[in-house]
């Protein structure tokens, strides 16, 4: 996974904000399967904990194919790309 550095500054906002450490990925189901979700939460007892572009991230046992996934920010706000869906 990878976060530009726009998604970054981003992030780093919400995080104070809410007073949060870290985000969280997760799967969740979508109109054409599990998706990856996100949130601000705590790192859960089974994820996964990475350090990308100076965020804390936690990964769900349950969320794979990361590698080819980045974090964005445009005009609408943070986007992920690269992690798939049809709807």
């Amino acid at each position: 996974m990878n976060i530009t550095d726009a998604a970054k500054e981003t992030l780093e906002k919400f995080l104070s904000e809410k007073e949060a450490s870290s985000i969280r990925l997760f799967t969740e189901s979508g109109c054409c399967g599990p998706q990856i979700a996100i949130s601000l939460e705590q790192p859960k007892e089974k994820d996964t904990i990475a350090t990308i572009n100076g965020i804390k991230v936690a990964f769900d046992p349950e969320v794979t194919g990361t590698d080819e996934i980045t974090l964005d920010h445009d005009q609408n706000g943070l986007v992920l790309l690269g992690a798939g869906g049809c709807c």
